[in-house]
């Protein structure tokens, strides 16, 4: 790639000062910490080759060589800028937007732009709810998603609109393209091992919840039983509701009347109170 380079950045560090820069299972920058170390020196996308001339295969082998690396860390990447950029673009999210945003360890947050082409690529996008979000379920190749979003990411709101329901998020994209041509996204997006694990997951299942809290398994169990229970149940043998011309109207009378309370002190006499 013409754009692609190795560069050193040296970065000044105490011992045990935090980096500020996190890099995911490939060992890319996805996000950084503003007011750190990092913040201005390594970019968005950079991917960390050796830290000190030691080489890193892994996160394990990163963090070890940062722990030692004091006073001077000489981290070795290879940056692309024009994709720097444009990741750096995207990882911008605006103020009023990022509020909706409940930040997760494991995902990595940026804002997808999808911009409509007369004649051109489809839509090719298919989504989903679960457990309360709207989760991007289908991607087709060649397609305008394709360019901005991957299976499993979560819409977290359309054009600053946020969104649980895949039919609301469906309204306001299609509304959003008819009359400006485009529409973006915030989006969490499955960074982690376990986070992937789980939209994976999500995915797979075939359960098209609503958007509301589901039942708890006890309850579900007893919902079961009573359904498996009901063609069993026999009708009562007179209904209490009388039909016909025979049916004879009802009036209640208010009456005095005592009742008999069962108590804890059965068969006891009790103390009068004054």
């Amino acid at each position: 790639m013409g754009s692609e380079k190795m560069i050193e950045i040296c970065i000044d560090m105490e011992e045990g000062e935090p980096l500020g820069a996190t890099p995911n299972d490939k060992l890319v920058i996805t996000k950084i910490q503003a007011g750190t170390i990092s913040e201005g020196k390594l970019r968005i996308g950079d991917q960390v080759k050796k830290v000190n001339g030691q080489n890193c295969k892994d996160c394990n082998d990163f963090f070890r060589a940062l722990r030692f690396a004091a006073p001077c860390a000489k981290i070795m990447v290879n940056r692309d800028e024009k994709k720097a950029e444009e990741l750096e673009a995207r990882v911008h999210i605006p103020e009023d937007r990022a509020k909706i945003i409940q930040r997760r360890e494991g995902y990595v947050y940026e804002l997808a732009t999808l911009v409509w082409v007369q004649n051109g690529p489809k839509l090719g996008l298919g989504i989903k709810h679960f457990q309360n979000r709207v989760l991007v379920s289908r991607v087709d190749p060649g397609s305008l998603a394709e360019k901005c979003l991957v299976l499993g990411d979560h819409l977290c709101d359309v054009d600053g609109i946020p969104v649980s329901d895949k039919d609301v998020a469906r309204d306001l994209l299609v509304k959003n393209i008819q009359e400006k041509g485009k529409v973006t996204f915030v989006v969490e997006r499955p960074d982690s091992i376990d986070a992937k694990q789980w939209a994976k997951q999500a995915l797979a299942t075939n359960l098209m919840q609503p958007p509301s809290v589901q039942m708890n398994e006890d309850v579900k169990g007893i919902a079961s039983q009573y359904r498996q229970a009901l063609p069993g149940l026999k009708p009562p043998a007179k209904s209490a509701m009388s039909t016909g011309p025979s049916a004879r109207r009802v009036s209640i009378v208010e009456q005095t009347q005592t009742h008999e309370i069962g108590h804890d002190h059965e068969g006891k006499a009790l103390r009068k109170v004054k």
